[in-house]
């Protein structure tokens, strides 16, 4: 062997040495806690499962699960923040049906469908139509004659446009072709002070925070918003039962990631979500939240968020 190859052999032998030590410590995914971005504040649905799943997705990643709600703009403020984080899976988001839906609602919506890949979905259910006492109403029927009879009086409150109680109220307005006015709030904890003392007289809202107010007679129950009657809730109709032909809102809540994250990583994040959709932890809540584990993969989840987009972009949706 001369000495120039003899050289080249030696060069090719040490440089391949020196960066074997970077690939051999290269660390594996997850090292580090990751954030988990909650795009409304404390109290409502997104909240509770961020909170509940926090802890299970943290023992099946094995390192910590810091919840961070950046609540504002109907969700679009956090949501935004997270299409916008690195896409290295160490900040996730848990929106709901919304991150779909503010596509269609806002002309300037801050982020884009194809700006997140979904990881999975986490949940779905109906939520539960309610009224303040004073209104002496005890069935949809009843509010809907009600408000025929005082267009314009009757206003529904919700976290801001996109939100489930946003969906559901302009929901009724346009399959029951009557006129309530929507009231706006950052989110579901925030109008629930004014929904208590009647100020804003009809609402959805979750069945967890509509079980412990129907339970003390703050509220008077009216129906439910899904295709079939509510586990827990068999007495009440759904509001299509009630004789609203057409009406559904099933809102979803899923986790996603910023579009570039890696295949590898969105595939451990889903494994580690199946893992705990499966814990009886999570089980109970979500059965408290009166919600369905929605387990599956990253495609069923991606379909989904897609599908929500057209489902609302043929009703008229107001302010």
């Amino acid at each position: 062997m001369n000495a120039r190859v003899l050289n080249a052999t030696i060069f090719t032998a040490a440089f391949a040495a020196s960066i074997a030590p970077a690939f051999a410590q290269a660390p594996a995914y997850p090292n580090k806690p990751i954030t988990l971005v909650v795009p409304y504040p404390p109290g409502g649905p997104n909240d509770a499962i961020a909170r509940a799943l926090g802890p299970e997705l943290a023992k099946a990643l094995a390192v910590p699960v810091v919840i961070e709600n950046k609540a504002g703009a109907a969700g679009n403020i956090g949501t935004s923040f997270a299409a916008r984080a690195p896409a290295d899976g160490y900040t996730i988001a848990l929106p709901g049906s919304a991150l779909s839906i503010n596509t269609v609602i806002f002309d300037n919506a801050p982020y884009k469908i194809g700006d997140f890949r979904a990881v999975g979905m986490v949940a779905q259910g109906p939520v539960v139509a309610v009224a303040h006492p004073s209104l002496n109403i005890k069935t949809i029927a009843q509010l809907v004659a009600h408000a025929k009879a005082h267009p314009g009086v009757l206003s529904f409150p919700s976290g801001g446009k996109g939100t489930s109680p946003y969906l559901a109220g302009e929901l009724l307005k346009n399959t029951a072709q009557i006129n309530m006015v929507h009231v706006p709030y950052k989110g579901t904890g925030e109008f629930i002070p004014d929904l208590l003392a009647g100020r804003v007289p009809v609402a959805f809202v979750s069945p967890l925070i509509a079980r412990q107010h129907v339970d003390t007679g703050a509220l008077v129950p009216l129906a439910t918003t899904g295709t079939k009657r509510l586990r827990g809730w068999e007495y009440l109709p759904t509001v299509e039962e009630a004789g609203v032909r057409g009406f559904r809102v099933l809102p979803w809540y899923a986790v996603v990631v910023p579009a570039a994250t890696p295949a590898p990583i969105v595939s451990r994040l889903n494994a580690a979500l199946q893992q705990a959709l499966a814990s009886a932890e999570i089980q109970k809540k979500l059965v408290d939240l009166g919600l369905d584990a929605l387990p599956g993969t990253s495609e069923e989840a991606q379909t989904i968020v897609a599908q929500e987009v057209q489902l609302w972009k043929n009703v008229p949706l107001s302010d």
